[in-house]
């Protein structure tokens, strides 16, 4: 017990002599230089000068063709397919714009397969093959499949027509579709002066194009009369049955 005891102090004083040591050491001090930064040296990036000009820039590409219309060996070719609409009225409207301004085709082929569709449409799409004939351009069409209601005057004012064997026509009285609803009796004679509008331009489209008399017309329009492309050549709207 007395032997232990002993150890322990001499454990004690030999740690503490060793604190002793610890605080006697000198300290070392550690200087840290701080260079000031030379405010002439200093460089800011500048932004270029002309990024907000760039920025500010309007992308307005040149006009192109649409994707129904491309160009062959100095020929344009447009393919008007499916039912009539707004859409085929602009895509007409643009690339016969591109033709005419920006290349020297005047040239033009269009391809039609179309069951009719939208009646303000077909006449609109008559109108432009029109006013470019007059403008000098040559617009032949090419028809296939049926050409039907809407199609049959933007078939019959091209310059050139033709139709492939088996192509069947058909002309018949506009329809006005409506949504369920109430009508009185102004709303009804509105819409009939509407209807004679129509139907007084379809059947100039196709008078001033064809062997028959407006009076023959409107009969096969009243009637709902379909014919074949060797009755249409009959008729004068086809002029060679490819």
């Amino acid at each position: 017990m007395r032997t232990t005891l002993i150890l322990i102090l001499i454990s004690f004083v030999l740690s503490c002599s060793g604190l002793t040591n610890l605080k006697e050491q000198p300290v070392q001090k550690v200087l840290i230089e701080v260079q000031a930064v030379d405010t002439t040296k200093v460089t800011i990036d500048k932004e270029p000068e002309d990024k907000v000009n760039k920025s500010m820039d309007v992308h307005n590409p040149e006009g192109k063709l649409s994707h129904l219309s491309f160009t062959s060996g100095g020929k344009a070719f447009i393919k008007i397919f499916s039912g009539l609409s707004v859409s085929d009225v602009s895509q007409l409207w643009n690339d016969l714009v591109v033709l005419e301004n920006n290349t020297s085709i005047r040239d033009v082929n269009l391809f039609i397969n179309s069951p009719g569709g939208d009646a303000f449409s077909g006449l609109a799409l008559a109108d432009q093959i029109e006013q470019y004939v007059k403008k000098g351009f040559k617009i032949t069409a090419h028809a296939s499949g049926i050409i039907a209601s809407a199609a049959v005057p933007v078939f019959a004012v091209c310059s050139k027509r033709f139709a492939a064997p088996g192509t069947i026509f058909m002309v018949h009285e506009a329809a006005l579709w409506k949504w369920p609803g109430r009508e009185t009796a102004s709303d009804i004679r509105s819409q009939n002066d509407l209807m004679r509008l129509l139907s007084e331009r379809y059947i100039s489209k196709l008078v001033d194009n064809s062997k028959l008399s407006k009076s023959e017309w409107e009969a096969m329009e009243k009637g709902t009369t379909w014919f074949s492309a060797t009755q249409a050549k009959k008729y004068g709207i086809v002029d060679e049955i490819e």
